[in-house]
């Protein structure tokens, strides 16, 4: 899920300084006696306001970022509107408010505010762990990813490979053309990438115009495969410049197998070596280093 974090988070914290705004608006209603407004008795209040509609229309992202408390930050949402409606209906007809229903009002809020305070020092800590260039990952987090990805191949009894990719000649993109169309050049990299990826398979920007990818396939064919369309994209994918030529790219990919013994440094090193050999080779190709035919990880395991 690639996502634009700046962007991100400050529309969240317009939808929070809207809802306090919200907030001091509801309780001058009540203090002036006066009618209050659509957002408050609609009962599709929680639909309407500033912070049901960022909620709406980021409902995919929060649901990938973490699906119970997406559903738990609705609910709670829905409650406090439905709680200050049941408030502002009966003061507005001369009843004396229960303390129950006024409480109802503030647990909703108060636990409405704890999951978005939570979720944006969620959106604050991946975006740092993300190339804000690329929108990739970067490598923080890579040695845990690693161990899951191994753990995940072992347990569905397939390979796990290793791939370390890097641009050609890129210095000359940036000597040549300058860095602004560098910049276009790594996004175009990692889009194209990305593109021609599957979902299960990561990629990190793991430095300069080095990238990782984890690999799960089925066998070694599969993987040189893998390899092989990632090289052909990026060769066959132009990026157009202004006033200029099409820029074309192209990588060489380091790939290895993992084992089961390997950690995240043993396998690097095998897939910078083999990546470094394919550059000796001319570049523009995949190199497969140290990954013999075996079974998958959870068959060697048993």
């Amino acid at each position: 899920m690639h996502l634009e974090y700046e962007p991100l988070i400050r529309a969240l914290d317009e939808a929070l300084n809207a809802h306090l705004a919200w907030g001091r608006k509801v309780f001058r209603t009540a203090l002036m006696h006066t009618a209050p407004a659509a957002d408050v008795l609609d009962p599709a209040a929680h639909e309407i306001c500033q912070l049901g509609l960022w909620l709406r229309s980021h409902s995919g992202m929060l649901q990938g970022i973490n699906a119970h408390k997406a559903k738990a930050l609705e609910a709670a949402h829905h409650r406090m509107h439905d709680a200050i409606r049941a408030v502002m209906e009966q003061a507005q007809a001369g009843q004396t408010v229960p303390a129950a229903q006024m409480d109802a009002f503030e647990q909703a809020q108060d636990e409405l505010m704890h999951l978005l305070t939570a979720l944006k020092a969620r959106l604050i800590t991946d975006a740092i762990r993300h190339d804000p260039l690329t929108g990739l990952p970067l490598r923080y987090g890579l040695e845990h990813d690693f161990s899951d990805f191994q753990k995940a191949c072992r347990r569905n009894q397939t390979f796990f490979y290793l791939a370390m990719v890097d641009a050609d000649h890129f210095k000359e993109v940036n000597d040549r053309l300058g860095h602004q169309v560098g910049d276009q050049a790594l996004r175009h990299l990692a889009r194209t990438l990305r593109k021609n990826m599957r979902g299960n398979e990561p990629i990190y920007r793991f430095g300069g115009e080095e990238f990782v990818v984890l690999l799960q396939t089925h066998s070694t064919e599969d993987a040189r495969r893998a390899a092989q369309r990632l090289v052909d994209a990026v060769r066959a994918a132009l990026l157009p410049l202004e006033q200029k030529e099409p820029l074309g790219l192209s990588v060489t990919i380091g790939l290895t197998q993992v084992q089961d013994e390997d950690d995240l440094s043993s396998a690097l090193q095998r897939a910078d070596q083999a990546m470094y050999a394919g550059k000796q080779a001319g570049r523009n190709r995949f190199v497969l280093r140290n990954a013999p035919a075996q079974p998958p990880l959870a068959e060697r395991a048993g």
